[in-house]
């Protein structure tokens, strides 16, 4: 599928789509909604500062939360220093070692670890343009349209925000976007310290 805004015809101007069965659509959001979601995410729940993918949520009350600190920094005379940043290529690039990992944190059961390992680990692509068809099996990526996708992304970025959260800076999640903010009354120290915030990032 084209991209929107996209005026030309290279690789990246289109956006894969998984054409999956119904009855694996229908599975896929089984798992989503009763063993993830009303299982161990109810337990060990997704950072409360990632709003994408969150029922409740929304760019609104994402924006609203940001604006609020910015504002009484303000109120108050303090700096508020903010860095925003988006994961390129997010969906299509995120390790399987990631994905097994984040499972494995969040304590999912050892049987749906499997199930979403081989989902994800078996598939293959194929592209076809005029005569020519290309038919790979995929390294990374999760699948754009899979009902899991958005959360597998959510609990793989989650450890960002948990990251981030426990170095004592405010931290949002967005899908693939996301926002560093510290505030304080000396500039040079916010500096300093989103420096080794964003260090921690590019890791």
């Amino acid at each position: 599928m084209p991209k929107p805004g996209k005026d030309d015809y290279k690789a990246k101007a289109f956006r894969p789509i998984s054409l999956t069965s119904f009855l694996l659509k229908g599975l896929e959001k089984v798992v989503d909604r009763y063993l993830l979601r009303d299982g161990p995410l109810l337990d060990l729940p997704i950072h409360p500062r990632r709003h994408a993918f969150q029922a409740g949520k929304s760019t609104e009350s994402t924006l609203h939360q940001l604006v609020n600190r910015i504002e009484k920094a303000l109120e108050a005379g303090q700096y508020a220093l903010g860095v925003f940043f988006d994961i390129q290529g997010a969906f299509d690039n995120t390790p399987l070692v990631s994905v097994r990992r984040a499972l494995k944190d969040h304590k999912v059961s050892f049987a749906v670890q499997q199930w979403i390992s081989a989902l994800l680990d078996q598939r293959k692509v194929g592209v076809q343009v005029g005569s020519i068809y290309i038919h790979v099996k995929t390294q990374c990526g999760l699948p754009y349209g899979g009902g899991l996708s958005p959360t597998l992304w959510s609990l793989v970025a989650d450890s960002l925000l948990k990251w981030l959260s426990k170095r004592g800076v405010f931290a949002q999640g967005f899908a693939d976007d996301g926002v560093i903010l510290i505030i304080g009354k000396v500039m040079y120290t916010l500096c300093e310290i989103m420096q080794r915030m964003l260090h921690g990032v590019e890791k």
